[in-house]
């Protein structure tokens, strides 16, 4: 059997005159829930209780007349927004005008018409519970637009991609201001790890009014890092003209952050084989599309093994930690990538605008291994820890895939170690 209770709106009817509260009460009682006063302070002590929908309110009453309730109940905060309608036989227009000042909605006139008093009372109250029903609406709103602000990550920018607005959670995870942040380019949480080739797709893409979606590694004000995903779209105005772009954001740095570890050599904290093996053939698929140059530099410490039989596996550790570093201190772009292969063998993927200068930031980093200037007394190519190498340089259609480019980096490196090793052999 259902249950449910009907909802019927309750109406507060304010008269001292009982034919009058039986003729009204007679005509509303089947449709609404009813609630009686015979004087002003009643009328007042029972709209404050809550629960009135409606208020029929007699003018002349002793003691307090219905201005004076209706004023009342305008200042009341706990009243002021529910419908009065006045009840008179007084249909003089300076009354009326009055009682709208007042803050009425309607008049009713004495002798009642059962159909005028039926059509008011119901008319309002479907314009009040309309009313009530938006403000709910409204308030939910805005704790929604409250919950976004504080707990999504959103900023819009003009055309230009000048910021203009900031949620409180994009300043939360980035350690500006709002007011750091509007009126400044996206470029002020740019972090020098993300590549120039990145933000020039992102950017086509959008001002051709499409959505843009992938992972970025942003700076924070204090020089630390996060990571979201992010969709960027363009937005419209109300005459469908583009008038900026808006990014949604997803901290995603815990997930990027084991993704690190996953893919970092644990003594080194540069990349290890595994993540060598995921990435160099998305290099050269991607360097395809416009036939650019790509270089793989193979590289192996001269004599490494002599180095630990005599200064210990804890030098020898201190050695490729110290090896790494000076890789990644000379890249030289943001899609640079260093590699820790294997052992004592290293690899650099990069890119160049010419072989002659590729070769030229392969010997950079020979020499800069060499002027650390770390002893080693056992070596036959030098007094200091040193390196050869085998570079393979050319255009990504004449590559190959990543085993033939490893095998000829591997026969170079061999030919290097055959001459004499410290040096770079290429072809």
């Amino acid at each position: 059997m259902d249950t449910k209770t009907e909802f019927k709106p309750s109406v507060l009817i304010v008269d001292d005159m009982q034919v009058n509260l039986t003729f009204l009460l007679d005509i509303l009682k089947d449709k609404y829930t009813l609630k009686v006063a015979k004087n002003g302070q009643r009328a007042l002590d029972i709209a404050k209780q809550g629960n009135v929908d409606l208020i029929l309110l007699d003018i002349v009453m002793p003691q307090m007349d219905g201005y004076e309730v209706c004023k009342a109940l305008k200042a009341d905060k706990q009243t002021q927004d529910i419908p009065i309608i006045f009840v008179t036989a007084n249909s003089e227009s300076e009354d009326e005008a009055k009682g709208f000042a007042l803050g009425a909605v309607d008049y009713i006139t004495k002798p009642f018409q059962v159909s005028t008093v039926l059509s008011r009372v119901q008319n309002h109250l479907a314009l009040h519970l309309k009313q009530l029903e938006l403000e709910d609406l409204n308030r939910k709103t805005q704790r929604y637009l409250e919950l976004i602000d504080k707990y999504v990550i959103t900023s819009s920018t003009d055309l230009d991609g000048t910021i203009v607005s900031a949620s409180e959670a994009f300043c939360s995870i980035s350690g500006y201001s709002k007011e750091e942040l509007i009126g400044q380019n996206h470029r002020i949480v740019r972090h020098n790890d993300m590549p120039s080739s990145l933000y020039k797709q992102l950017w086509n893409t959008i001002t051709q009014d499409k959505t843009w979606s992938g992972e970025i590694k942003n700076r924070k004000k204090d020089g630390n890092y996060y990571w979201v995903e992010a969709a960027i779209s363009p937005i419209y105005n109300e005459l469908g003209k583009k008038i900026g772009y808006t990014a949604i954001r997803q901290d995603i740095t815990d997930k990027k952050l084991i993704e690190e570890i996953s893919i970092t050599d644990g003594l080194t904290n540069i990349y290890n084989r595994r993540y060598f093996n995921e990435t160099f053939p998305k290099v050269i698929d991607g360097a395809k599309r416009e036939d650019e140059l790509v270089c793989f530099l193979l590289m192996d410490i001269d004599h490494f093994k002599q180095y630990n039989d005599n200064y210990g596996h804890q030098a020898g550790d201190d050695v490729l930690i110290r090896f790494a570093q000076c890789m990644k201190d000379n890249l030289k772009r943001a899609d640079d990538m260093a590699f820790r292969l294997g052992g004592e063998e290293f690899g650099i993927v990069y890119k160049s605008d010419t072989k002659e200068k590729s070769l030229e930031f392969a010997n950079t980093i020979r020499e800069q291994i060499e002027a650390l200037e770390i002893p080693h007394e056992y070596s036959s190519a030098s007094k200091y820890v040193t390196a050869s190498m085998g570079l393979v340089s050319g255009r990504a259609s004449t590559l190959g895939d990543m085993d033939s480019v490893f095998k000829q980096a591997d026969d170079l490196l061999y030919e290097a170690k055959e001459s004499g090793r410290n040096q770079v052999k290429t072809k």
